[in-house]
């Protein structure tokens, strides 16, 4: 009797998704040199800004989905409506971190947002379809996507 055939769902997928736009994140970040980290590159931001920026979000996200998960109302600790306020405290916060800190803190947002995202599997699938906030919570994906080519971009024009 043949194996039944392996199905994938949404969030597999998801997780896919989010684990390959991080790859490619990282492979932007890990190609700079140290001192070039902390360079400004992005209005006030340096890279190693960028990186707390992106570690906050998904941390939030995770968040937001564990309450979900409990039935709850999906919240992000710390945000009240203003994603520039928001940006700014997460990146002040992690200016003393070193790199290899703030790393720790992405895999661990990371870590933190994958079980999230499996903790959806408690609800009817209905609930994180296309569209629906939850799925937008549980795709980190994007969020990489959106910052990665710009890493890449300040890379190229600097040289490195």
């Amino acid at each position: 009797m043949p194996d039944a055939p392996v199905t994938r769902d949404v969030l597999d997928e998801l997780l896919e998704d989010n684990a390959v736009a991080r790859a490619a994140l990282l492979q932007a970040v890990d190609a700079l040199p140290a001192e070039r980290r902390l360079e400004r590159a992005f209005g006030e931001w340096s890279v190693k800004d960028m990186v707390a920026h992106l570690a906050a979000w998904q941390d939030g996200y995770a968040a937001a989905l564990e309450l979900v998960a409990r039935g709850e109302r999906p919240v992000i600790p710390g945000y009240a409506n203003d994603d520039d306020a928001f940006n700014a405290a997460r990146v002040a916060e992690a200016r003393e971190l070193s790199w290899e800190q703030l790393l720790g803190n992405l895999r661990a947002a990371r870590e933190r947002h994958d079980a999230a995202v499996r903790g959806l599997r408690v609800l009817d699938p209905d609930r994180y379809a296309e569209g629906r906030t939850p799925r937008r919570l549980a795709s980190s994906a994007n969020h990489d996507r959106e910052h990665t080519p710009e890493i890449e971009a300040w890379r190229r024009a600097q040289g490195v």
